[in-house]
């Protein structure tokens, strides 16, 4: 009798315990009573964020210092990504330390040689270019007026006078100018510092990568560091094959269309190469940018020109996109064309050109980070609703 009062007993407190009210549920879910603490820091956090609106000023030399070392920062963490595939190459052989000395040095040589042999070309070519602009903007009018009958060429020949008359060209030109050499004497403090700076962190970077993520997951609480450390592995892996592969895509690009610009005989083939080249790190974007100088030189030049120069551009795109991206940047991003195209207007709105080619790094970074936490809830739902 006794021992089948027990095992009522037993029965009753197991019956009890998973027949948990949906409101214990509910706040297990969210965490129990920790969730509590969870809302007193976010309430501190918003009084905090407040309290900061309404004396920032104060604060003015921390944001002065935070603003000053982002940006080598960043260049550190790009050129990282780029030179982190030598240092794991040659620490194979010797340390890492004098690897990553070493992969600096080929980073160091490759740059002199960017700017002593193809620097000056490019510029030369560039001022050539800027210069014979109004003329190749007059031989496409002249086009057009003589074909003023059609309907799409009276509108095409109404913007060429209304936006690219030759006073306005040179006008803009000035103005544009003057800006920049404003807004380069600005910024050459700066850029000094930056230059001075970045190739330290980049070092340390190089040097110490696997000792600076052990260390931060120390940080992390035992029960956090496997996520934690699973998350980290694939914002490096994403971020890192993007931009790797972002910059073989486009040296492989600027190479194919100075090849088939010199083929075709076009004008200015190294210039306009090397500015598709840059232009098609911006993905989608770019390539819409980069052709339109080369259609103007080729409109200029004659209508079979025009039809050589699109060939060339359509073959040297399809290699790109059927050949060249899927093998070297995979499908590692897996993101759809449209959420590229406003992701960069995003970036674009929020920080100019520097936010075109960072967009889909911190998008991609956002995306991980979400994904991981929208897991961790699903999780958790199972766990206490499954």
């Amino acid at each position: 009798m006794e021992e089948k009062r027990e095992k009522e007993k037993k029965i009753r407190i197991e019956k009890e315990k998973t027949e948990m009210s949906r409101e214990d549920k509910l706040l297990a879910f969210l965490g129990g009573k920790f969730i509590l603490y969870i809302l007193i820091v976010v309430i501190l956090l918003g009084i905090a964020i407040y309290i900061y609106t309404e004396i920032s000023y104060i604060f003015n030399p921390i944001n002065a210092i935070v603003s000053s070392i982002i940006t080598p920062i960043i260049l550190a963490y790009i050129f990282y990504y780029i030179l982190n595939p030598l240092v794991d190459l040659f620490s194979k052989k010797m340390s890492r330390f004098i690897a990553s000395l070493l992969a600096m040095l080929v980073g160091v040589i490759v740059i002199l040689v960017v700017i002593i042999g193809i620097v000056p070309v490019v510029v030369e070519q560039t001022q050539n270019l800027i210069s014979a602009m109004p003329r190749y903007i007059e031989a496409v009018r002249g086009y057009l007026d003589t074909n003023s009958d059609n309907t799409y060429v009276k509108a095409v020949n109404e913007y060429i006078n209304t936006n690219l008359n030759t006073s306005k060209i040179s006008s803009q030109a000035v103005t544009v100018a003057s800006s920049a050499a404003q807004s380069i004497a600005s910024s050459l403090s700066s850029t000094a510092s930056v230059l001075i700076t970045m190739p330290f962190i980049l070092f340390f970077l190089l040097k110490d990568a696997a000792k600076f993520k052990k260390y931060i997951i120390s940080l992390v609480p035992n029960r956090l560091k496997y996520s934690f450390d699973e998350t980290v592995n694939e914002i490096d892996e994403k971020v890192g094959s993007y931009i790797q592969g972002q910059m073989l895509v486009s040296l492989c690009l600027g190479v194919m269309l100075f090849i088939g610009y010199n083929i075709i005989g076009l004008h200015y083939a190294f210039s306009l190469a090397t500015i598709a080249a840059f232009l098609s790190i911006v993905p989608y974007l770019g390539p819409i940018l980069a052709i339109t100088p080369a259609m103007l030189v080729a409109a200029s030049t004659s209508g079979i020109m025009v039809i050589k120069m699109l060939v060339v551009w359509g073959i040297v795109q399809f290699c790109e996109g059927n050949i060249i991206s899927p093998n070297i940047m995979g499908r590692s991003m897996k993101m759809h064309p449209l959420t590229v195209i406003f992701v960069i207007l995003i970036g674009v709105n929020i920080a100019g050109v520097v936010g075109a080619i960072l967009g889909i790094p911190v998008y991609s970074i956002l995306k991980i980070l979400t994904i991981r936490l929208i897991n961790m809830l699903k999780n958790r739902y199972n766990k206490y609703y499954g």
